[in-house]
């Protein structure tokens, strides 16, 4: 009987040597990295403009516009040996740690980094761009910084109107950004589970509630004690509940 073949890890992923570039330079490699033309032609033409389907005012994404004004937006290249949702998850690990550092400074606030998957099988895109998320969101927002997902077959929709799908994007692409006041829109959200729900929002007010004022602190403390009531509702009608000690 032939013995067991062990099983190889698939290598881990990496920033492609040369691509990191500020969004007012990428045009230079668009030859290169065509992924990024489409990307920043979906920025210009739909993330930073009005939709009659948003359910509000404004752009889609309205603090994109400011951040290329101020140069604060960075695109990089991710190769990726793998396509689950580990792989993605890595992926996305390595993006939170170079954002770090690209958004490092007075302007991290603003900062925002774009990471394409030049090699990624497009039939493949949805499950290792939502399943990566899934996977990372926790650590993303225990780090305070925000991770968007987004893929050509997207139907996450928008905060005002769940039926419009914001995060379609010609180009499989994570997004990350550091944490402002305004995610406690994302935070807070009716249909999250209530032990992923309560770890956002005791994120949130980790790293965004000492700059808020004294009656934001005060509402936001009673959306956490909200939270923090309805999951031990949940903890104790289900003994097996996530996050229940026992």
């Amino acid at each position: 009987m032939s013995a067991a073949q062990p099983m190889v890890a698939a290598a881990a992923p990496s920033v492609v040597p040369g691509s990191l570039t500020r969004a007012a330079d990428a045009a230079a490699a668009f030859d290169r990295y065509p992924q990024y033309q489409a990307g920043m032609r979906w920025v210009t033409e739909f993330v930073t403009q009005p939709h009659p389907d948003l359910g509000r005012s404004g752009a889609v994404c309205p603090r994109l516009e400011p951040a290329i004004r101020a140069n604060t937006v960075w695109l990089v290249a991710l190769t990726v040996h793998g396509t689950t949702p580990a792989d993605a998850a890595d992926a996305g690990r390595l993006l939170l740690d170079l954002f770090e550092e690209v958004a490092a400074g007075p302007h991290r606030s603003s900062a925002a980094l774009l990471g394409f998957f030049p090699g990624l099988p497009g039939d493949q895109a949805a499950d290792f761009i939502d399943g990566g998320h899934g996977l990372l969101r926790p650590e993303s927002v225990e780090r305070g910084l925000m991770l968007g997902e987004f893929h050509a077959d997207s139907t996450v929709g928008g905060v005002h109107n769940r039926a419009f799908p914001v995060m379609q994007c010609p180009e499989p692409m994570f997004a990350v950004r550091a944490m402002t006041p305004h995610d406690l829109l994302f935070a807070d959200q009716p249909g999250t589970p209530p032990a992923d729900r309560l770890s956002y929002l005791l994120a949130y007010q980790r790293h965004i509630g000492p700059r808020l004022s004294p009656a934001a602190r005060e509402g936001l403390e009673a959306k956490v004690s909200a939270a923090r009531q309805l999951f031990h509702r949940e903890s104790h009608r289900d003994p097996a509940y996530p996050g229940r000690s026992h």
